[in-house]
């Protein structure tokens, strides 16, 4: 199967209190290191930003970045914008599913994604559940789920968790999660400035 993936990175931040995507850890910013550890497992790395002012730090030159069509309207658009683009690119037509992520996930590793790509199979999506509580932020979908989630777009619904309900989903529960990653660290994302400082730590910076 050929996976591309898409890293969502048009929040705002508020509970970290600056932007996310720029944080310094271990000598790169948190969108930098997120594009260079999915660089080694999938092809393209897609970054979804808001456009307008959002400044994002410097890229890898692999990287593509993009405007959300929607911004300000939550995860499931964003999710909408990357696979149209990249069911509409000629070049990226060969590609069956994206791995979604955001930008604030540091224990994230290529070796998670590669296992969690292996798992997918024939299914439309593959999304982790971890204490009952479904992880659409690391998640593979097929981009047959665009007319689905298009839909869902237009009936109001912002949250990709309904998604899985709708869609031929595998669920992963933590005791196959943990056969990839025994502490489940891979789906801890930062989001207060405590986070940030245990990351900080974890990492030796």
């Amino acid at each position: 199967m050929l996976v591309g993936s898409l890293i969502l990175a048009g929040g705002r931040s508020r509970r970290m209190g600056k932007p996310k995507e720029s944080l310094l850890l271990g000598g790169n910013t948190l969108l930098g290191r997120t594009i260079e550890m999915l660089l080694e497992c999938t092809w393209p790395v897609i970054v979804v930003g808001r456009g307008g002012d959002q400044q994002l730090p410097p890229l890898p030159l692999e990287a593509t970045v993009i405007a959300d069509e929607q911004p300000g309207a939550g995860p499931l658009a964003a999710i909408a914008t990357g696979l149209r683009h990249v069911r509409n690119s000629r070049e990226l037509g060969d590609k069956d599913a994206v791995f979604v992520t955001g930008c604030d996930s540091p224990y994230l590793t290529a070796n998670v994604v590669g296992w969690m790509s292996e798992q997918m199979a024939q299914r439309q999506c593959v999304m982790p559940r971890s204490g009952g509580v479904l992880q659409p932020l690391c998640a593979l979908y097929r981009l047959d789920c665009l007319p689905v989630i298009e839909e869902l777009l237009r009936n109001g619904v912002e949250t990709p968790r309904t998604l899985a309900e709708k869609v031929d989903t595998l669920i992963l529960e933590d005791a196959a999660l943990q056969k990839c990653d025994p502490g489940l660290r891979f789906l801890k994302s930062l989001n207060t400035p405590e986070d940030y400082a245990q990351a900080q730590r974890d990492f030796g910076t």
